[in-house]
């Protein structure tokens, strides 16, 4: 199951642990997403989907961002409209912007709480470039934020999703919390 495909916060946390299996499975074999991955340069195509199976990892993101943008380049080359793939990375930079490098609340990585947030919760918050903007997307380069400005025009304003949604977010902090206090206890009482 992709983290992107995961509707509540039980499905979220079953993909977690199929996931790190799965991730602890394919180093144990020497076949690493982000080894293969990059020998996928020339195939944008396969290289935005491994990108997508192994969101919500950072580097995923930016792979998935590395690989729209040569699907942007290669339409861009043939004069063809590249609209939809400039949506599609404008989209990935939203939703990582979701998450925050630190959790206070938690005191560790923010991204403990970005992997328990089902994905299909993220795919159904509304936002618009015209209110999130682009100057605090980090995954977004100038050259990115130029093509967005060429055809969608300059935001009214710039965000990121976790300040939009900052109550959101903390709950998924307090959810968080208490699967780890959940699993301590289970560790202490087996």
């Amino acid at each position: 199951m992709l983290w992107l495909d995961t509707t509540n916060v039980s499905n979220a946390e079953v993909r977690q642990v199929e996931f790190w299996n799965s991730l602890r499975e394919s180093i144990h074999e020497g076949t690493f997403w982000a080894d293969r991955i990059k020998q996928m340069r020339d195939q944008p195509i396969d290289r935005l989907k491994l990108a997508i199976e192994n969101l919500p990892l950072p580097a995923a993101f930016r792979e998935a961002a590395i690989a729209t943008r040569a699907l942007i380049r290669a339409r861009k080359k043939i004069t063809a409209s590249f609209s939809g793939e400039l949506a599609l990375l404008y989209w990935l930079a939203a939703i990582e912007s979701f998450g925050v490098p630190y959790s206070d609340y938690l005191q560790q990585p923010g991204f403990n709480v970005f992997q328990s947030v089902p994905g299909a919760v993220l795919k159904s918050l509304p936002f618009t470039y015209d209110h999130l903007g682009y100057n605090q997307l980090p995954l977004l380069t100038k050259t990115d934020t130029k093509l967005l400005v060429s055809l969608w025009g300059e935001p009214v304003t710039h965000s990121t999703l976790n300040k939009v949604y900052r109550k959101l977010w903390h709950s998924y902090e307090v959810v968080e919390k208490q699967r780890q206090l959940q699993e301590r206890i289970n560790l202490w009482s087996s």
